[in-house]
């Protein structure tokens, strides 16, 4: 069974430690030159904005108690969905990969303009490399027959009530995520620290 602590951000599997998407993808983003309050900030209000999407997405969402600067992101959200006939069937869901053995937290999967998709919720100032890869094991855990086929999109929201929306479609990006993953493994097992410069 999947078990995620949000406090660490550590999934288990049966109660031994797998590692999650966005801990195997770390070393494509280097954001050590970020002051980590700053980084603490921006992750706390990234969490609230996706708190917010989730609970209007389920209809429970007391929008005149929502925090004012929350407002013009949820609007944006609101606005991707319907320009794009979003229809969920997986909203905030954690998956777990049985043969690779890692695991996610997927924000949204159903269909966007009537094709399959997996759909991550960004506030980032930009939408970094790693997320086509990202994308991709998340699909792969959700469906392994069919990820590879699922339709990949970062939807990127902002401040002025407007977003980005991106697809991925890049076949490497699967590949890449599976590589840092045996990395990771390998490494571990040996007890090797890697270091990317």
């Amino acid at each position: 069974m999947l078990a995620f602590d949000p406090v660490e951000h550590r999934y288990t599997w049966n109660g031994a430690p797998v590692p999650g998407v966005t801990s195997v993808l770390a070393p494509l983003t280097d954001l050590s030159m970020v002051d980590p309050d700053l980084l603490e900030r921006a992750s706390q209000f990234g969490k609230a904005v996706h708190y917010a999407c989730e609970l209007d997405d389920f209809g429970r969402l007391d929008a005149d108690s929502l925090d004012p600067a929350l407002q013009p992101y949820l609007a944006a959200w609101k606005k991707f969905s319907r320009e794009h006939d979003a229809q969920w069937t997986w909203i905030e869901r954690q998956v777990y990969h049985q043969t690779l053995r890692y695991a996610g937290t997927l924000d949204r999967a159903g269909s966007v303009r009537g094709r399959k998709a997996i759909v991550d919720i960004k506030t980032s100032t930009s939408l970094y490399a790693s997320v086509g890869p990202q994308l991709a094991a998340y699909a792969r855990a959700y469906d392994p027959l069919a990820g590879a086929s699922l339709m990949r999109v970062a939807v990127q929201l902002k401040e002025d009530g407007t977003y980005t929306a991106k697809e991925y479609t890049d076949p490497t990006d699967w590949n890449v995520f599976a590589s840092l993953l045996t990395l990771r493994t390998w490494c571990s097992r040996h007890s090797v620290t890697p270091r990317f410069h």
